[in-house]
C-alpha cells in the first residue's frame, strides 16, 4: 500500500513539476499575467498555474486507474482501488477546472459562481460515494438523523461547495493558497493511512505531490500565481477527500481558518464586492481602514508584517489544525 501510495504521490509531483515552467511561459507569451500587487514596482506574474496542479492530479489518479486495471501492475504495487470513484474523482476535476478558466478569462458573477460547485458535487453523487460509510463525528460516532439520503443529496452538495468556495476567498498572497493546502492534504495523507483507507489515500497523495511541486514556484517571491484554476481545485479536492474517507468533520477542521476569514470578514464586509487595500511599508503589508479579511486583521494587529512572514504564520497555524486532526483520528 505505501509503495502504491509513494508512486502517486511521485507522478503528480513530477508532473506538476515538469508542467509549471511551461504554463509561466506560455501564460507570459499571450499576456495571461496579474500584477503582484504585494511587491514594491507591482511586477508581472504569470496566471493560471493551478492548471499544473490539475495536470499532476489527473495524472496521478490515472496511473491510480491503471494500476487497478492491468494485473501485472496490482501484482507490483499490490493495490486495488474503486476505479469508480477516482473516474468520479476526474470528473469533478474537470468540472471546477472548466469553471476556474472561465472565471479567470471572462468573469462569472460571483452569486453564480458561489453555486456552481455543486455541479462539480454531481459525480460523486451519482457514483453514490454515501454508500461507502456513514456520517460520523469523532468522539460521538454516527448521526442517526443524517440518512443516506440526506448525507448524498444535502451534505456532498453543500460540502463541496463550501471548501471550494472558502478556499478560493482565502487567497492572495504568494504560497498562501498551496502552502496551506500542502499541509491539509498531508494531514489528510495520514488519516487515511491511520483509517486503512487506500482510496481517500490516493486521493491525498496526488493533492499533496502536485502541490508541494507547485510551491517551488508559487513561493515567496512568486513566479506564478494559481488563480481560481487553482484555488477552486484545491478546495473541491480537499471536500472531496474528506467526503470519500469518510472524516468530513476532520476536514472542516482542518478548513478553519478559510472558515474564519469567510464569515467573519469575508460575508460581513461584502467581499469580494469591497476593495482590500493594503499598503507596503518598509517590507511590511499594512491595511489600508480597518480591516476586511483575516490577513489584514493580522497586519493590523502585528503592527504590519511582511508577506513572507504572514504566509509562514498561516501554514504554522495549519500545520496545528494537521496535528490535532491526526491525533484526533488516532484515538477517537
Amino acid at each position: 500500500m505505501l509503495q502504491f501510495i509513494l508512486a502517486v504521490l511521485l507522478v503528480a509531483f513530477i508532473v506538476t513539476y515538469a508542467a509549471t515552467p511551461v504554463i509561466i511561459k506560455m501564460a507570459k507569451r499571450k499576456g495571461i499575467v496579474g500584477k503582484d500587487v504585494h511587491k514594491p514596482g507591482r511586477p508581472e506574474v504569470a496566471e493560471l498555474g493551478g492548471l499544473a496542479i490539475a495536470a499532476g492530479i489527473v495524472i496521478a489518479l490515472l496511473f491510480a486507474v491503471a494500476v487497478s486495471s492491468f494485473s501485472s501492475l496490482q501484482s507490483v504495487f499490490n493495490a486495488d482501488i474503486n476505479v469508480l470513484v477516482i473516474l468520479a474523482i476526474l470528473c469533478l476535476v474537470l468540472i471546477v477546472e472548466m469553471v476556474g478558466m472561465v472565471d479567470d478569462i471572462l468573469g462569472i458573477p460571483q452569486r453564480i459562481k458561489l453555486l456552481l460547485p455543486i455541479v462539480a458535487a454531481l459525480p460523486l453523487m451519482a457514483v453514490k460515494v454515501s454508500a461507502l460509510h456513514v456520517f460520523t463525528i469523532p468522539f460521538i460516532g454516527a448521526i442517526d438523523l443524517v440518512t443516506p439520503a440526506v448525507y448524498l443529496f444535502v451534505l456532498i452538495p453543500i460540502g463541496v461547495m463550501a471548501t471550494t468556495n472558502v478556499t478560493n476567498t482565502f487567497a492572495g498572497y504568494n504560497g498562501q493558497e498551496a502552502g496551506i493546502g500542502a499541509v491539509a492534504a498531508f494531514a489528510l495523507l495520514m488519516v487515511s493511512l491511520l483509517k486503512g483507507d487506500i482510496l481517500a489515500a490516493s486521493l491525498s497523495a496526488a493533492l499533496l505531490g502536485a502541490q508541494i511541486a507547485f510551491l517551488k514556484f508559487n513561493w515567496y517571491p512568486a513566479k506564478v500565481f494559481p488563480d481560481d484554476v487553482g484555488t477552486l481545485l484545491i478546495g473541491a479536492m480537499i471536500g472531496a477527500i474528506s467526503i470519500v474517507g469518510g472524516f468530513e468533520v476532520l476536514g472542516a477542521i482542518l478548513l478553519l481558518p478559510h472558515i474564519a476569514d469567510f464569515f467573519l470578514f469575508k460575508m460581513p464586509n461584502r467581499l469580494p464586492h469591497a476593495v482590500v487595500q493594503v499598503s507596503l511599508r518598509n517590507g511590511k503589508l499594512h491595511p489600508k481602514g480597518r480591516p476586511l479579511e483575516l490577513s489584514q486583521f493580522i497586519m493590523d494587529r502585528a503592527g504590519g508584517i511582511s508577506e513572507r512572514n504572514l504566509v509562514q504564520v498561516y501554514v504554522g497555524l495549519e500545520m496545528l489544525l494537521a496535528a490535532a486532526v491526526i491525533m484526533i483520528a488516532a484515538f477517537a
